[in-house]
């Protein structure tokens, strides 16, 4: 079985979540992002082009990153 690849992106929101000392299931439940959604977008399962720049935009996260 292999395991799951967290996306550039995917990483950098990790990061700043343990930053800002929030769990994803907290930041999803604030910010209004359904729980699954957000895993999609980390893992890249789904480009999540609806919520990917807003959660950018809230974690402050480089643009560049958003884009792929």
């Amino acid at each position: 079985m292999r395991k799951r690849q967290l996306t550039s992106f995917g990483v950098a929101v990790k990061k700043a979540l343990l930053e800002k000392r929030i769990s994803q299931k907290e930041f999803c439940q604030v910010y209004n992002i359904p729980e699954n959604r957000l895993s999609e977008i980390l893992y890249g399962d789904r480009p999540g082009k609806k919520y990917r720049e807003k959660i950018a935009e809230i974690l402050d996260i480089d643009q560049e990153l958003v884009a792929s």
